[in-house]
């Protein structure tokens, strides 16, 4: 179990993307990198070595920092694209 919290230890701290998806209602990135893109139906996140796509309607940010940010809305799809 030791190699299993220090893997996931690892993965929290390293600069990579973090995402959380609250059922269709909310999603969360930590660790981004700024807003490629936003509007109601779409809103595409910078991040480290990838981008982060997520889709629906009624979209809206409900928290925005350096690091973090928060949208709310009907959750379609979350997508990663590398590159």
């Amino acid at each position: 179990m030791e190699g299993f919290a220090s893997s996931l230890l690892d993965d929290l701290h390293s600069g990579r993307p973090r995402v959380e998806i609250i059922g269709n209602s909310r999603v969360v990135v930590e660790n981004h990198r700024g807003i490629q893109e936003y509007d109601d139906s779409v809103l595409r996140v910078k991040c480290n070595g990838c981008e982060v796509r997520i889709t629906g309607d009624g979209l809206a940010l409900t928290a925005l920092s350096l690091d973090e940010l928060a949208v709310t809305g009907t959750i379609v799809s979350v997508e990663y694209t590398s590159g």
